[in-house]
């Protein structure tokens, strides 16, 4: 994550950045107008689209409708992480106030107890789009 260099603002770009070692690219700051220079590497997409990959902008492969919303996830591992905690008899909270954790950013819906059984099916049609 890059921030402008006079006031602080994360700096968006628009697609991936790919330099070589040594080459500077030029990013505009949409707060001060402040134009910051960064240096080789790779920057993530900053225009986060819904349902799309943060980094690589693509949209994402792990989509499923799910209790008249979109059930989605990053990859293997989280769609893990949501079956297990959507699961859970007993859902118990960190006590790390200075942090929010996942499932503090979790959508209210997906944590509502009535929609139990079809979150749980939404995410077995993911599993079978992983296995197909």
């Amino acid at each position: 994550m890059w921030r402008c260099g006079r006031c602080g603002r994360r700096l968006r770009t628009s697609r991936r950045l790919r330099s070589a070692p040594h080459k500077h690219y030029a990013l505009p700051c949409d707060g001060c107008g402040a134009v910051t220079r960064v240096g080789s590497g790779t920057l993530c997409v900053r225009e986060i689209r819904p349902l799309s990959d943060p980094c690589f902008g693509l949209p994402l492969r792990l989509q499923a409708a799910c209790a008249g919303q979109t059930l989605w996830a990053y990859n293997p591992g989280h769609l893990a992480y949501l079956k297990a905690y959507v699961q859970a008899d007993l859902r118990r909270r960190p006590d790390n106030r200075l942090h929010m954790t996942m499932v503090e950013r979790l959508p209210s819906w997906l944590k509502q107890g009535r929609h139990r059984a079809e979150v749980l099916r939404g995410i077995e049609r993911l599993e079978q789009v992983l296995i197909g």
